[in-house]
């Protein structure tokens, strides 16, 4: 009874699958399915690669399985040759549900608007913590969805324009994402951003072209509140940019100074004068006009930024994400395209639940 009722969810999985993908033709384009003998359908396949990421299995107990379940017979050897060779088809399969899943209304922000979140996260293979991939993410606030994942290895820099960027998108990210080349390309795309800067990131001007003195900015907001002003990027006078500066209260300001001596000592470097004053003061950088985005309100719209990690963090803890149990490059992207693949048809079945708008209090 407990086989039957499995094999009837597996089998409903893999027909709401085919009905976004054809399973056997992208199986067959992509070289991940030749030899019918050995494995014969394209839903074992996509078995086996379940059962290798979610079920934890060595190669060895996957061979036995496999033949225990008669979807193949296989030995370790044959199936990590099956397994690699099917990443680029289970990132296919990634890419058809995240195209059904394109949500089409705002999140109640002028013309439809959309707030999207911009992040990455790591996964560290085995053995070799130096060795980690990347997942690059765009994340839609509203929907509670992803709506870009890219895997890559760490040489592959974290790119604001992930995914591409369509006209009307509001795209938030950290200060990892702050550069020039990617925020003008952003804008010029007909999107605007919320970027976080410090002390040294992004070369910006003041109105008169001047270089910034962020320290000393920094301090007057200490003293005078929120700050909003007129900034240009150096190169691009014509590209209208704001600089806000919010001053951390003074507990927070403190354990972000803390930190950056701690990150300098580790680093090797003696923490400055400027980078400490700038540790008290969150500083974001905007393309979005004031006189529909007030300073209030692009900092409440940048606090959801977080819900990104909070989506991270339930991909590592439901699929397990992160435990990584592959060193081969091949063998790596067919275990993350798997896991992500798991983690998507979970959040298929999940309503969107919008918790907090551009508008709501801090």
């Amino acid at each position: 009874m407990v086989q039957g009722v499995y094999d009837a969810g597996w089998q409903a999985l893999t027909a709401r699958l085919d009905g976004l993908i054809d399973l056997e033709a992208s199986a067959r384009a992509r070289g991940a399915l030749q030899r019918r003998r050995a494995v014969g359908s394209a839903a074992d396949l996509l078995r086996l690669a379940f059962a290798f990421v979610l079920g934890r299995l060595s190669l060895r107990s996957l061979s036995a399985w496999a033949s225990e379940q008669g979807l193949a017979e296989l030995s370790d050897v044959a199936l990590l040759k099956r397994l690699k060779g099917s990443a680029d088809w289970l990132g296919d399969l990634v890419a058809a549900l995240l195209a059904v899943r394109q949500p089409e209304a705002g999140l109640g922000l002028p013309d439809g608007r959309r707030l999207l979140a911009v992040d990455a996260t790591t996964v560290l293979p085995p053995g070799n913590p130096r060795a980690y991939w990347l997942i690059h993410t765009v994340f839609d606030i509203e929907a509670q969805r992803f709506t870009t994942v890219e895997p890559s290895d760490r040489h592959q820099p974290e790119r604001l324009t992930c995914g591409g960027v369509c006209a009307g998108e509001i795209r938030l990210a950290d200060r990892g994402y702050g550069r020039a080349e990617e925020l003008v390309a952003v804008v010029e795309a007909g999107a605007d951003v919320i970027i976080r800067t410090g002390a040294n990131h992004l070369p910006l001007r003041d109105g008169q072209g001047r270089p910034l003195e962020r320290a000393r900015l920094c301090e007057r907001a200490a003293l005078e509140g929120t700050l909003d002003l007129a900034i240009q990027l150096r190169g691009r006078p014509t590209l209208p940019l704001r600089l806000i500066l919010w001053p951390l209260p003074p507990a927070a300001a403190e354990l972000a100074r803390r930190q950056a001596r701690r990150n300098a000592r580790r680093w090797g470097y003696k923490a400055g004068a400027e980078g400490l004053a700038t540790s008290g003061c969150l500083m974001l950088v905007t393309s979005l006009p004031a006189d529909h985005w007030p300073a209030e309100r692009v900092l409440a719209a940048y606090r959801l930024r977080w819900q990104v990690e909070l989506a991270f963090k339930r991909l590592k803890s439901i699929v397990g994400l992160e435990d990584l149990k592959a060193k081969d490059p091949d063998l790596a992207r067919c275990w993350i395209h798997t896991a992500l693949l798991a983690g998507l048809l979970i959040d298929l079945d999940r309503p969107a639940s919008p918790s907090e708008t551009p508008d709501s209090p801090p």
